[in-house]
């Protein structure tokens, strides 16, 4: 049977006893927001840690300043408080949608904010005059709530995800899309650095995959082109779905996405004179860190370092979906089959990143539950890689962060061995009922020997293993993880081809005999 270029969404099944009913849903999404901004309100309150590197632009675009937005890097920002330093600046959207909130909301505006004038010519002065009206309308903390809205986006992309997918969506959903809200990377993006752009890009991302699920490629296009114009790491999802869009619709893909791009950075390019250049290509990932990991103790500095750690993946990326669509051709389209692939891009960030935070794992944390999900039975891999994360990159705030509460600082402490022997007391119970996998107890005596530290001597690590060691175990693991889908279906198409190879040679074997 051919199946047509523009291939149609599956069919919803919303049959069956277990299959939600839309209050239920509605019920489950907004749970996962309250329980997600009650976790941070519990932990500490959002960080203050890199919110520099947005605060600026959101005010500037806040008060109609577009030019002062990305202000003149040689000018800097030394004189300034450590924590209200701006390193580096991020790409427009997110500040454009928290500017607009500011805006809507009023925030900080009983202060009259710095003229034309005082910001300097060519914004110059930009920074301090900024920072000063900040600091007497105390509108910093008020600013960063708007980083709530990236996470409930997040959480309201995920159940949009699955409901294209055409299956129903049954209770196990609504417990993963807690685990989402859980989940340490997702939660760091706000209590241990406040990096909403990142909840916001995966969430857009996310909305992009739903929209090519129901094949509507133009919106799809222009979710990813937003993402894209968020962070650059959904260039990981937008770059290869050139290959994966049908033919009859890449044009349509590839205009939503131009338009997308064009419409949030362009204005910026031309208003700041080319100033937001840098933070429109590269960004905030690509600064002096403690590296650390294994692209940055192999390679050189410098050019090579950012061709190998920002534009292989994206190449690594194309070549897995060249791969996909021959070997699958329309079978791609299926809903659990796209979203391990795209979980497996997302996934090519950290095989090549020069750093390696906990909310660096977000997009991949995201999809493995979300593919997950899916499956009939729930693997218990996903849980000790769930937990693993959870202790390696705990999101707590240490001691020396404004945030920072006794309580994070006794679950940094202690929340290893808890985690630990929680997971020690499940497999023992595992192993009474005859379920236990070997692996189980390797996992227990790996956390033992990693996490669990008597007496506790260091607040701020739980460990002295290095960077590059846990990139090694959870970065493959979890591509292990979300890319199973993807894997299962090429192994059935390989044994399909391999079974119609053998009955066409027995064909050939008759007539000749």
């Amino acid at each position: 049977m051919t199946v047509p270029d523009e291939v149609a969404p599956p069919r919803p099944d919303r049959g069956g006893p277990t299959a939600l009913r839309p209050a239920w849903i509605l019920a489950g999404t907004l749970g996962a927001i309250g329980l997600y901004v009650a976790m941070i309100r519990v932990l500490g309150g959002i960080s203050e840690g890199d919110a520099a590197v947005s605060l600026y632009s959101t005010w500037a675009i806040a008060h109609g300043h577009l030019a002062c937005a990305y202000p003149p890097p040689a000018f800097g920002s030394a004189h300034l408080p450590g924590i209200a330093q701006p390193y580096t600046s991020i790409t427009p959207f997110y500040p454009v949608v928290s500017g607009l909130l500011v805006a809507l909301f009023r925030v900080g505006h009983a202060t009259a904010f710095p003229s034309a004038a005082a910001l300097g010519p060519h914004c110059a002065n930009a920074f301090h005059a900024i920072f000063a009206w900040s600091v007497r309308s105390s509108s910093a903390l008020t600013t960063m709530q708007v980083g709530y809205v990236s996470a409930a986006l997040l959480v309201v992309a995920v159940v949009l995800t699955w409901r294209a997918s055409g299956r129903p969506l049954r209770w196990r959903h609504l417990g993963t899309l807690a685990l989402v809200a859980l989940a340490a990377p997702v939660i760091g993006c706000l209590l241990e650095f406040y990096h909403p752009q990142d909840l916001l890009a995966l969430a857009l991302t996310l909305v992009g995959v739903a929209a090519a699920l129901r094949s509507r490629w133009g919106w799809a296009g222009v979710a990813l082109g937003l993402a894209v114009a968020t962070h650059q790491f959904a260039l990981l999802v937008a770059v290869p779905f050139l290959v994966v869009v049908p033919r009859a619709a890449w044009w349509r893909y590839v205009a939503g996405l131009a338009a997308a791009v064009g419409a949030v950075d362009l204005p910026f390019l031309v208003a700041t004179a080319g100033r937001a250049a840098r933070a429109i290509v590269i960004g905030s990932g690509f600064t002096r860190s403690y590296g650390g990991t294994v692209v940055w103790e192999l390679t050189q500095r410098g050019a090579s370092l950012f061709a190998l750690s920002r534009v292989a993946p994206i190449l690594a990326g194309v070549a897995l979906a060249v791969v996909v669509r021959r070997r699958l051709g329309d079978q791609i389209y299926e809903s659990t089959t796209l979203l391990s692939l795209v979980g497996v891009l997302l996934g090519l960030r950290l095989v090549f990143e020069v750093n390696l935070w906990d909310y660096y794992f977000a997009a991949l944390a995201t999809l493995i539950l979300i593919v997950e999900a899916q499956r009939e039975r729930w693997r218990p891999a996903v849980a000790f890689w769930w937990l693993t994360v959870w202790m390696a990159f705990d999101p707590l705030p240490a001691g020396f962060q404004t945030n920072s509460t006794i309580l994070d600082i006794h679950l940094r402490i202690w929340g290893p061995t808890y985690l630990t022997l929680a997971a020690t007391v499940a497999v023992v119970l595992g192993t009474a009922t005859r379920r236990l996998r070997w692996w189980w107890w390797l996992w227990v005596a790996g956390a033992a020997l990693a996490f669990v530290h008597l007496p506790v001597v260091d607040v701020l690590s739980h460990h002295g293993w290095p960077l590059w060691l846990w990139q090694v175990v959870l970065v493959p693991w979890g591509l292990v993880l979300v890319g199973t889908p993807l894997l299962a279906a090429l192994r059935q198409h390989f044994d399909h081809d391999h079974q119609d190879g053998i009955a066409g040679q027995n064909d050939l074997n008759t007539v000749y005999k």
